[in-house]
């Protein structure tokens, strides 16, 4: 049986053969590594604060109350390295093509010894530079580079109190500024999710959350609030496949009921977020599967394509037909899917508030 992995006619055809995929077997080990200029509003609107050292004051304490991560009080499952061997021998192909020597062990090495204490106090968990290494193929300068650059966005961008904004925004135990803050955040991705438009439901085979975007149900013109609204969700699919599998990464499902021309995403929307994707989640996605897109995302797709990194563009997978709904049967169980991906039963409307505010942040809608 042969998989289509990229549309013949949207891209330039490559195919994966079943005996092929068999081959890139994962080999579950716990993994031993001890490591792992933007123009984003650092923070919302100020809530009427007279004195900003009295809001670097609350930041600090918020610091001090809470962890970084919203862990649960669950033992977490041990990490699997979800790498193909097919993955690394190309990596490893790749770097020697390009000069480079390619040592995972050297290279994680490397990259923490070039991070100040400040920034590796800010990395998104321990396994952050092995994955900006494996993303750059050896190319140890580049990989260090974007480290930073992504340490810095995350800063800036505030990840963390995005993480945090449903679960801490009555927390008593903060400043009330900050609850103040992260009340004002929560509202607005809630405001940006009311369609449904973003969520995660159900896992693949193997543990890695499923996150459903549908571009037909976008409801806001706002850029900085829809990336704060997929940030959201691309930090909650990676903590629910960390705690049901132990694993890094997610499975992106993109449904196009309703999609036309005129409610796509602005190109400025949709090339931010590629560069979020592309640049600061690296080693993040799993596939991505674009099912049943109609005739008139080809037009579409043509723009976008090229602002998608090769490495990006053989993880997407055009899902239609027969074969679609083989690659997407053999990848998820369809009786827990959505119909997009190829589910076989009725499930249950996704309700947005239920997801947001009764859900814990580790787990999936009707998990």
């Amino acid at each position: 049986m042969t998989v289509l992995i990229r549309s013949k006619s949207l891209m330039r055809g490559l195919f994966l053969h079943h005996n092929d995929y068999e081959k890139q077997s994962y080999h579950p080990c716990i993994i031993t590594h001890h490591s792992e200029g933007s123009f984003y509003p650092a923070k919302l609107e100020e809530t009427s604060t007279d004195d900003s050292s009295s809001s670097s004051s609350s930041d600090e304490e918020y610091d001090n109350v809470v962890d970084r991560g919203v862990q649960p009080q669950q033992q977490l499952p041990p990490l699997v390295d979800d790498c193909t061997e097919l993955e690394t021998a190309r990596r490893i192909d790749i770097a020697k093509s390009h000069g480079f020597t390619y040592d995972e062990d050297f290279g994680v090495k490397s990259i923490l010894d070039a991070l100040t204490p400040h920034e590796k106090q800010h990395m998104a968990d321990d396994n952050m530079p092995l994955r900006h290494y494996r993303a750059e193929k050896g190319n140890l300068p580049e990989a260090i580079r974007k480290i930073k650059a992504t340490i810095q966005w995350r800063q800036d961008f505030g990840v963390e109190d995005i993480k945090r904004c449903f679960t801490d925004r009555n927390n008593t135990n903060l400043p009330i500024e900050k609850r103040k803050e992260l009340k004002l955040l929560s509202d607005i991705i809630a405001k940006e999710n009311e369609t449904g438009k973003i969520y995660c439901r159900s896992y693949d085979r193997q543990g890695r959350a499923i996150l459903y975007l549908t571009p037909g149900l976008e409801n806001s013109r706002n850029e900085i609030d829809n990336m704060r609204h997929l940030v959201y969700h691309l930090e909650r699919a990676i903590a629910c496949t960390r705690h049901k599998s132990g694993r890094q990464k997610v499975c992106i499902v993109i449904g196009y009921q309703g999609f036309s021309i005129k409610n796509a995403p602005p190109m400025s929307t949709t090339k931010h977020t590629l560069q979020i994707l592309q640049g600061h989640y690296p080693e993040r996605m799993f596939r991505a599967y674009i099912c049943d897109p109609p005739v008139v995302f080809r037009t579409f797709w043509n723009v976008i394509k090229y602002f998608i990194d090769p490495a990006t563009l053989d993880k997407i997978a055009f899902c239609a037909g027969r074969e679609g709904r083989s690659l997407l049967e053999r990848d998820f169980d369809t009786d827990t899917t959505e119909r997009q991906a190829g589910g076989r039963k009725q499930l249950r409307s996704f309700c947005s508030r239920e997801f947001l505010f009764d859900t814990p942040h580790h787990c999936t809608f009707d998990e």
